[in-house]
């Protein structure tokens, strides 16, 4: 039997909205509804029924469309659980106690482009050059690459152990969610309307919340996590170039909008020490004696840094 070009084009186009409807894959229900409208052709023959069967052969193709899929995924998944299991027996990988097991989780976070890229850099011993003698392409990119996938590895294993150290290893969304937070704030304390921050403050009651200090500029931030709160520590330089600090806690909800249950509070007392200044150098010396604790910081006991806090102190009034 022989058709028009306008009936095989509204035959094909109920088998694409039909395959469209139960995929919501546009390719797939491109591919099901050519599929279903060349067996059409070879096999159909009672014009009456044309409807009913371009429907029940597209969902035969939809079945086998997600038999497919339901194969597809199951193979990935065993892809990326060998993956996993090759990188954790590589020998760079981190072996001890619970950095082992924050170490191995953070590598659930990775794609499966990353999570190739960092087992091809394991297998070349760490050697970027090796790496890219190898596989060719730009420089540059395959650097950057690497770069980001380990700092997203060093981001998700210090946030599983409870702790995120500073700005350079909180993951990119939370250090956006900051920023915004950050950049509204100062613009509303300088015009005096808080008030319109109420979606972040939601959790927070501001009737006597009345901050009186200056932000002239925002120059970084440090971070903890501790039961799902963050306490970040903000520092800023005020109206007289003095830097100067304050403190939030929040929490980030469901629909990953940051909301404030501590408001903006000044710290008590800040004091910025040069790396290369005497009490900077000593302070390097106490990081490489005393090991890192559980919650990710150094186990230097507060007598050393209040002895050369006061030292540095004693200094600056000289």
């Amino acid at each position: 039997m022989e058709y028009s070009d306008s009936d095989l084009q509204k035959y094909q186009k109920i088998a694409f909205d039909y395959a469209l409807y139960r995929t919501g894959n546009i390719p797939a229900a491109e591919d099901i509804s050519s599929q279903t409208i060349s067996l059409f052709l070879l096999s159909f023959n009672n014009r009456s029924d044309a409807r009913r069967w371009i429907i029940n052969t597209s969902k035969n193709y939809c079945k086998k469309f997600f038999a497919k899929m339901k194969k597809e995924e199951k193979e990935k998944n065993t892809y990326r659980e060998d993956m996993l299991q090759r990188i954790s027996n590589h020998p760079g990988y981190e072996k001890d106690g619970l950095l082992h097991d924050a170490f191995k989780e953070s590598f659930k976070s990775l794609n499966d482009m990353e999570l190739k890229t960092i087992f091809y850099y394991f297998q070349c011993n760490e050697n970027f050059k090796e790496m890219h003698s190898n596989i060719g392409g730009s420089y540059d990119a395959l650097r950057k690459q690497i770069s980001r996938i380990k700092n997203k590895l060093k981001a998700e294993t210090f946030k599983r152990l409870g702790y995120i150290g500073s700005k350079r290893i909180v993951t990119p969304q939370l250090n956006n969610l900051i920023i915004k937070f950050l950049r509204r704030f100062k613009k509303n304390l300088e015009a005096g309307t808080i008030e319109k921050m109420y979606y972040y403050f939601s959790k927070v009651d501001l009737k006597n919340y009345n901050p009186t200090y200056e932000i002239k500029e925002i120059l970084e931030y440090d971070i903890d996590l501790n039961d799902s709160i963050y306490k970040a520590w903000i520092f800023f330089k005020n109206k007289h170039n003095v830097i100067d600090s304050f403190y939030i806690d929040f929490f980030v909800d469901d629909k990953n909008h940051l909301k404030i249950v501590t408001p903006p509070t000044k710290t008590k007392k800040i004091v910025i020490i040069e790396p290369e200044s005497e009490e900077g150098k000593q302070i390097k010396k106490l990081l490489d004696t005393y090991p890192i604790g559980k919650s990710g910081r150094p186990k230097i006991p507060e007598e050393e840094m209040d002895k050369i806090i006061k030292q540095f102190e004693e200094k600056q009034k000289n």
